[in-house]
């Protein structure tokens, strides 16, 4: 379920999302808000005019098992949310295939997918080859300036 809750997060058109979750001792609402927290939810009791749990969307599955929550449903809600953007985001492309044509719109999202691969190398290759400091001989000559005899190595 966690990879639901990631997925929502990380790939929503939306700006923000509510859910109900049912739970033993009562109902639970749940708002997130891309502007606010990102990687929070906000949970309380329904119709509580309390304050919010701020929770990591790490730790949102944890917290419901542990408030006694139906996780069954909450699975249902995320699939119905996900259904809806899944949906949302056909429309969008089957719309743009029609009206700005079909090669235009590979051609856009090759170019999103060469960049995003581009990126993903560059960020590898940075990792990668961390930067080693080595020593150089320095000839023993001595300036006002402190440099020491270390150089960085790629």
């Amino acid at each position: 379920m966690q990879h639901l809750l990631d997925f929502i997060i990380e790939h929503t058109l939306e700006e923000q999302h509510y859910l109900v979750a049912r739970a033993t001792m009562n109902v639970l609402e749940m708002f997130w808000r891309r502007q606010e927290a990102g990687d929070f939810w906000l949970i309380r009791p329904k119709r509580c005019e309390g304050p919010f749990e701020h929770i990591h969307r790490r730790d949102v599955i944890a917290h419901l098992q542990a408030r006694g929550a139906d996780l069954e449903g909450f699975k249902q809600e995320l699939h119905a949310m996900l259904a809806a953007q899944i949906a949302y985001a056909e429309l969008i492309l089957r719309n743009a295939n029609n009206q700005l044509g079909r090669d235009l719109v590979e051609r856009f999202a090759l170019g999103q997918r060469s960049f995003i691969e581009q990126l993903q190398a560059a960020a590898h290759g940075l990792i990668a080859s961390q930067p080693r400091m080595v020593v150089v001989k320095g000839g023993q000559a001595q300036t006002a300036v402190r440099t020491g005899h270390l150089s960085l190595v790629r």
